[in-house]
């Protein structure tokens, strides 16, 4: 029987003077249930606690920290070791476009948002650096920043010309618990509910069907959903092409893309891709090995042609956050594989992550990329939205449910932005 439990840190994660960093053993530890064992932190910095290790770096400097994971008996089990870079926040004196690039972990602009704020104003909690000449691009404007990001989307959904989602204007009473929930047209095409506004709905393709947007008629319930009700359509029409793809070519084009946006080069681009699509058609003979390798692949395209483009920009993959441990993977996905099984999905996190990380190591992209590990920085615990539901039909006791498998709750996107400005704040630097 192998009793090995793979402990996965990436090269380093970046800190910043004055901040507090905790990294979160459910990110990182692979394992069911991570805390049936003992976890050890070894660092000369920092506090060893049962879920996490925390340090307030109170200096620049590098320092090694180490992670043991021990079965009973003190039989090791799994280590692994990184470094916490630490930066003090001196900015850089020249101007700085920053472009984010996403799916719907990124389209509500509350990550980016936040980022932004902590890297451009003074003050506030926690705290921000006032750094200026920076700039946030894309067409996309939420949250007071801007981005490029759509609900449901993927690496190859940035460089090809294909539709794969409508938006219907409705009146409606969805709402968060209701998201991935599956819809039947009059056709019997079944479609997955994406994307929540206040006056419309974005739904993307069950099952990769080709049929076309229905433009009038009603949506019907087929499962997953806490608010029932049917949708009736007021206007659909299909999710528009991507914000890189040159209308006159049909194909991606990234300078373009910037010359008609006033853009003159990248400076920093972070990239948060890779939730969705997993298993589905036509990757569902692959292992999960085979399926990271492959969106690695998809990755490098977009990678060139940001890269050829804008050669001095320098390209920031995060990895994936993981999802709900308490529940919420049942809500959203009830009882369907793959994202039903949520250590499933935060095994298939930590195998992607490293994956993100080889590519980025290689010799071709190292120079100009880097990997940004999210995973340990989310309390995966308490990063997802949640009730308090009775623990069985004849009981009055309650006990607390996740009610979202994969977008966290406000409290987890500020940990997404803290990640990323961390990283931003060390990019700068003089």
């Amino acid at each position: 029987m192998n009793n090995e439990i793979k402990v996965f840190l990436p090269q380093k994660f970046d800190l910043v003077k004055g901040d507090l960093f905790q990294l979160f053993y459910r990110g990182v530890v692979d394992a069911p249930d991570p805390f049936v064992y003992d976890i050890l932190s070894v660092c000369e910095k920092g506090r060893n606690f049962p879920r996490y290790f925390e340090f307030l770096p109170e200096d620049e400097g590098e320092f090694e920290l180490e992670i043991y994971v021990y079965g009973a008996g003190k039989e090791l089990l799994g280590k692994g070791k990184t470094i916490l870079k630490v930066t003090d926040s001196k900015p850089a004196e020249k101007n700085v476009n920053i472009l984010c690039i996403g799916d719907s972990l990124t389209a509500g602009g509350e990550w980016v948002g936040e980022a932004k704020r902590r890297l451009t104003e003074n003050g506030g909690e926690p705290f921000g650096v006032g750094f200026d000449g920076i700039n946030f691009v894309g067409n996309c404007n939420k949250n007071g920043a801007s981005f490029e990001a759509f609900g449901g989307w993927k690496w190859e959904s940035f460089y090809s010309c294909v539709h794969s989602s409508m938006w219907i204007e409705c009146e409606h009473d969805k709402t968060a618990v209701d998201q991935h929930s599956l819809w039947e047209d009059e056709r019997g095409s079944l479609w997955v509910l994406e994307t929540i506004e206040k006056e419309r709905l974005k739904f993307n393709r069950a099952y990769l069907h080709a049929e076309p947007v229905p433009e009038s008629g009603v949506l019907k319930c087929f499962g997953y959903a806490t608010n029932t009700s049917p949708i009736k359509i007021k206007k659909s029409f299909e999710e528009q092409n991507s914000p890189f793809i040159n209308p006159e070519t049909n194909e991606a084009d990234i300078r373009w893309y910037l010359d008609k946006n006033n853009i003159d080069n990248l400076d920093l681009v972070y990239i948060l891709l890779g939730t969705n699509g997993w298993k589905s058609e036509p990757h569902e003979g692959l292992t999960d090995e085979e399926y990271v390798k492959l969106h690695a692949d998809n990755g490098r395209k977009l990678a060139d042609l940001i890269h050829e483009a804008s050669p001095n920009a320098k390209i920031k993959v995060l990895g994936l956050i993981g999802c709900s441990v308490n529940g919420g993977t049942g809500t959203s996905y009830g009882a369907r594989l793959p994202y039903c099984d949520d250590y499933g999905y935060m095994h298939f996190t930590m195998l992607l992550n490293k994956a993100y990380e080889e590519w980025t190591n290689e010799e071709k992209y190292k120079d100009f990329m880097e990997f940004v590990n999210l995973s340990g920085q989310i309390d995966a615990d308490h990063a997802f939205p949640c009730e308090e539901k009775r623990v069985n039909t004849r009981s009055t006791a309650t006990e607390t449910i996740g009610t979202n498998g994969a977008h966290p709750s406000y409290e987890g996107y500020m940990q997404i932005a803290d990640a990323a400005w961390r990283n931003m704040v060390a990019s700068l630097k003089k």
